[in-house]
């Protein structure tokens, strides 16, 4: 009798861990696609900059403004801005007002935005303001 129950506590374990893993996979699996739709993005982009483009005269007047604004708001544009080229793994702690995952979107968004870009360097990425 000892050992059925050992043996079920052992394959209940086992089952556990299986189901661990295959999460961790997945979540590895989405964040490398994330990064390549990312690489994908900066190609565009750097060559979408590369076209001349037309500037009307409402926006510029409204992109003066916004980014004084803005990087008084965002501590990772300040950070960014004070500190070019700024390892993302080092301006963790540079940004103790956020956690880890709140710096991490808000640098996807600053990303996405157009205001930061990233270059790869090991497992992390440096920070310049685009």
């Amino acid at each position: 009798m000892f050992w059925i129950v050992l043996l079920l506590i052992l394959l209940g374990g086992s089952f556990y861990f299986y189901q661990r893993m295959v999460a961790l996979e997945q979540e590895i699996r989405a964040e490398q696609e994330r990064e390549k739709e990312l690489q994908a993005q900066q190609v565009n982009q750097e060559s979408a900059a590369a076209a001349p483009k037309k500037i009307e005269p409402a926006l510029v007047g409204a992109a003066a403004e916004n980014p004084a604004t803005e990087m008084a708001e965002n501590p990772i544009l300040q950070c960014v801005c004070a500190h070019p080229g700024v390892v993302q793994a080092d301006l963790y702690a540079d940004v103790p007002q956020l956690n880890k995952k709140q710096a991490q979107q808000m640098i996807r968004e600053l990303v996405d935005a157009g205001k930061i870009r990233r270059e790869r360097l090991g497992s992390s990425f440096k920070l310049y303001l685009a």
